[in-house]
């Protein structure tokens, strides 16, 4: 069987206090002298029973040459045996006693008496704390009870020691990780005053360490705009026990011992808030070659989007992962509602030739060029001269296809009766079929695409070193200076505008270009990034268009005139029969109330009615005069219907019953209101053999205005368009232009009412005016 003493686990957690190495410490020396008082002993031990020695920790009272070399092999240990019976061992004369007789500590250490209680720590017996007489001692169990309470005090203290140890070994760990952290490490305390500065901190801000200890952190790595920020965020966490930016990852800007000014990340980590005064740690790194990498990134997306061709990134199942302004613009369809869809079903893509071969061409070249059918979110069909490139995906989990389409419609169109090989569009560059050129800033040309140099009829090797102001008509050179200099003086990143460009065979170019300063870091320009779109043929199509609009205008105006001249005729005729008429009505009133003898009156009876018909005429025809000038107002009174009715039917010269209640008045201008009842009386008389009765009727303030009469009726053919402009009966024998219905329609609208119309019962038709109760 194994003794205790010999328990790895034990020996090891022995080992792990670090006391067997360490020189006494001022805690167990404290308590080995307060044993020895108090047991009245002269020796006291602090023992660590290891499996082949035991070493005192703390220790009084030892003979020589022990005391000096501190420790014993275990012939020589009474302690051994407390381990192993893991009890506490109390000896009056170890001379006599079965375990200890034999000892050498006896002869050699003067080790008489002995009384020795466990050590324990974390459920192991790490040694003992022993009182020890070199004569026969009696303890007593008082002693005894003191020695306990002192084992466990040892044990304690031993507890904290390791704990100390452990602490201080962490300490220099963190030191050793800070020591070579790539990051900069920097503590301040509550102040605000740096307590921690690693030599990555001091690589960064230019700082040695023996400088920095002490100093304010804002007056050596804050710019001095935020250095108040600064100082109100460290009041705060001083007022309120809590920071706000503990535990986060900010970007903020930091200044160098030199000046320079530059971005950093950092996360920042406060311990002791709200238990004391809150201590600071930060890491921090510098971001700027990845602000840089960003702002690059930045502003090739920008050019993407400023190209006026649609950019698309699709896998190679036709799923759509990126789509451009261009691709909106093109396809009216927003980012946000293309991607993640299949484009070939999205654009209705026709191929040139089959999917599957375009497929193979990307496969086994990783490029396809031809002209697509697409069709656009308002489902017109346009051409698209397409480019595809297959490319590694960006997360390598396979490949991803890049489509560059330019809607060429519009120069297809143009370009039908052209040959074949001048309806090609080429292109070369960056698998880009839009123009583009980099220019330095003194204006020659850095690099060049074989689209931009096929636009000017030139190769790019021919343009390379050339300056670009001689490829700009002269008329447009200044618009691009005052451009430029809006860009310089940093009134934009980049404008767009078209111009002209001369070809090497003198002819013009109508182009589209966009212009993008680059800038460095710092924000000094570097160079100039031009795209370039032909847009000769659509300026060609739009004068095209202009000047048939033109026409179109001229032919427009010249309508106009011809109506004002039919209006103008129509008023003056309407008018000057009104004049005559008046008289002629007179008269014929005066002779129809005259006694006349035979058939004078009769003559006179008809006058009357043509007279009447005339007058409903040429009402008629200023209403449509009106109506067509879109000048028909009118003002509503309060009309009494009994007096109103009766009126109308003297006008029309008919002879109706009228049921009409007491007291029932309308809104309405009277003239208006007479001219809708005698075209309803008069149109009975003609088409249904008379009025038969005349009925008022009314409710929800609302007032209805019938007039019946028993003919044919309305054909149902009719009935839809009754009250539309030139409606008439084919096969009617009566006089008529089909326009009295649609002018009384007209008169009921805007005195707020309406007609309508229904058969009669079981014969004829009812035609009644809807009108609002006064």
């Amino acid at each position: 069987m194994v003794r205790r003493v010999d328990w790895p686990e034990r020996v090891a957690a022995v080992r792990a206090t670090g006391l067997l190495e360490q020189p006494e410490a001022p805690g167990l020396r404290r308590l080995t002298r307060l044993a020895a008082r108090l047991l009245a002993a002269p020796t006291a031990l602090v023992s660590l029973v290891t499996d082949d020695r035991q070493v005192f920790a703390s220790q009084l009272g030892l003979p020589e040459p022990w005391a000096r070399l501190g420790q014993t092999p275990l012939t020589h240990s009474f302690c051994q045996h407390v381990v192993d019976g893991d009890e506490p061992l109390v000896v009056t004369d170890a001379r006599e006693h079965p375990l200890l007789w034999d000892n050498r500590a006896i002869d050699e250490m003067g080790a008489v008496a002995y009384a020795g209680m466990p050590i324990r720590v974390d459920g192991q017996t790490l040694g003992a704390f022993c009182a020890i007489d070199s004569v026969p001692h009696a303890w007593s169990a008082d002693d005894l009870a003191v020695l306990e309470d002192l084992a466990a005090a040892v044990a304690s203290e031993i507890e904290l020691a390791r704990a100390a140890q452990h602490a201080e070994q962490g300490s220099a760990l963190v030191r050793r990780i800070l020591e070579v952290s790539q990051d900069a490490y920097v503590s301040i305390d509550a102040d605000g005053l740096v307590t921690e500065w690693n030599p990555a901190a001091e690589r960064l801000f230019g700082w040695a360490r023996d400088e920095a200890l002490g100093m304010d952190l804002s007056k050596l790595i804050v710019p001095e705009q935020h250095r108040e920020a600064h100082r109100r965020g460290l009041d705060r966490v001083r007022d309120t026990g809590r920071s706000a930016l503990a535990g986060q990852r900010l970007e903020v800007t930091a200044v160098d011992r030199s000046g320079r000014v530059f971005p950093v990340e950092f996360t920042l980590q406060a311990t002791n808030v709200g238990g004391g005064r809150p201590v600071f740690h930060a890491f921090l790194h510098d971001i700027s070659a990845r602000r840089a990498a960003e702002e690059q990134l930045r502003r090739q997306a920008e050019l993407i989007d400023a190209a006026p061709a649609a950019v698309i990134v699709r896998d190679p199942d036709g799923t759509i992962r990126f789509w451009n302004q261009g691709a909106e613009q093109m396809y009216g369809w927003p980012a946000t509602a293309a991607v993640g869809r299949n484009i070939h079903r999205l654009l209705a893509t026709v191929f040139p030739a089959r999917l599957p071969e375009v497929e193979r061409a990307l496969e086994e070249t990783g490029a396809w060029q031809g002209e697509l059918v697409h069709r656009r979110a308002d489902g017109r069909v346009l051409v698209a001269l397409s480019r595809h490139v297959r490319r590694p995906a960006a997360d390598g989990s396979g490949y991803e296809i890049i489509e560059t389409n330019t809607d060429i419609t519009e120069r297809r169109r143009a370009e039908e009766a052209r040959q074949e090989s001048e309806r090609r569009f080429r292109v070369q560059f960056h698998q880009s079929t839009i123009g583009q050129v980099m220019v330095r800033l003194d204006g020659t040309i850095l690099h060049v695409n074989d689209a931009y140099a096929r636009m000017v009829g030139r190769s790019a090797a021919e343009l390379c070193g050339y300056g670009v102001v001689l490829l700009t008509h002269p008329d447009d050179r200044a618009g691009d200076t005052e451009a430029l200099a809006g860009l310089f003086a940093g009134e934009g990143d980049s404008y767009e505008r078209t111009k002209r460009l001369l070809h090497a065979d003198g002819h013009l170019v109508d182009v589209q270009t966009g212009v993008r300063l680059v800038r460095d870091a710092d924000g000094r320009p570097l160079h100039l990034i031009g795209v370039v779109q032909d847009i000769t043929e659509q300026n060609r199509a739009r004068r095209e268009r202009d000047a048939a609009q033109l026409v179109l205008a001229e032919r427009n105006e010249q309508l106009q005139r011809a109506n004002q001249l039919k209006l103008d005729l129509m008023g003056m005729l309407s008018h000057d029969i009104g004049t005559p008429l008046t008289a002629i009505m007179g008269y014929g009133e005066l002779l129809t109330d005259a006694e006349l003898p035979g058939m004078l009156g009769g003559v006179a009876a008809r006058i009357m009615t043509g007279a009447h018909r005339i007058d409903e005429l040429r009402h008629n025809v200023l209403a449509m005069c009106k109506l067509d000038a879109g000048e028909l107002t009118t003002v509503r009174q309060p009309v009494a219907l009994s007096t109103a009715l009766r009126d109308a039917a003297d006008a029309a010269d008919t002879v109706v019953p009228i049921d009409c209640p007491p007291g029932s008045t309308v809104l309405a201008n009277p003239a208006h209101l007479r001219q809708i009842v005698v075209n309803f009386l008069t149109n009975a008389r003609k088409y249904g053999g008379g009025a038969t009765h005349l009925t008022v009727s009314g409710g929800d303030g609302e007032v209805a205005i019938a007039v019946h009469d028993e003919g044919a009726g309305v054909p149902e053919s009719l009935r839809e368009h009754l009250f539309e402009r030139y409606t008439r009966a084919a096969d009617s024998a009566a006089e008529g232009h089909g326009l009295g219905l649609h002018i009384v329609a007209s008169l009921a609208e805007a005195n707020g009412g309406r007609v309508s119309y229904r058969p009669g019962t079981p014969t004829g038709s009812v035609f009644t005016l809807h009108l609002e109760t006064a």
